[in-house]
């Protein structure tokens, strides 16, 4: 998709909200099933579907609990859009699929605000 940008495109990490994780979470678990459904309920392929819903679960909540933070340190800045990015990558092989978001969803994340950008771009220099 390479569309002119949405007003809903995100841009910056710092531009997340709860219900964003919620719903990439949401999309990622409907997925999951969807394959595990195809799978069945043993062997290897299901093993690593509950692996990986365990992941995505634990990867939402600690986005959830950043996204809970006033004034993110720097480390917390990075780890909300790393975890984000987790998500975020995860869900893109399933682009094709209802209820992806590609206004949201498909353009990857990697500063937390421009005043990342900006301090970036002051190391580089």
């Amino acid at each position: 998709m390479t569309g002119p940008q949405s007003d809903r495109t995100l841009t910056y990490a710092a531009h997340l909200t709860r219900e964003d994780v919620s719903a990439l979470e949401t999309f990622l678990i409907t997925q999951l099933v969807r394959v595990h459904e195809e799978v069945g309920e043993t062997g290897e392929a299901s093993f690593a579907m509950q692996s990986l819903l365990s992941l995505f679960s634990d990867s939402a909540g600690f986005l959830h609990a950043l996204l809970r933070l006033k004034q993110p340190d720097e480390w917390q800045r990075a780890a909300i859009v790393r975890e984000w990015q987790r998500l975020r990558g995860a869900a893109h092989p399933f682009n094709h699929r209802a209820g992806f978001d590609h206004d949201r969803w498909w353009k990857q994340v990697h500063h937390y605000d421009a005043s990342d950008v900006t301090a970036e771009w002051e190391r580089k220099r």
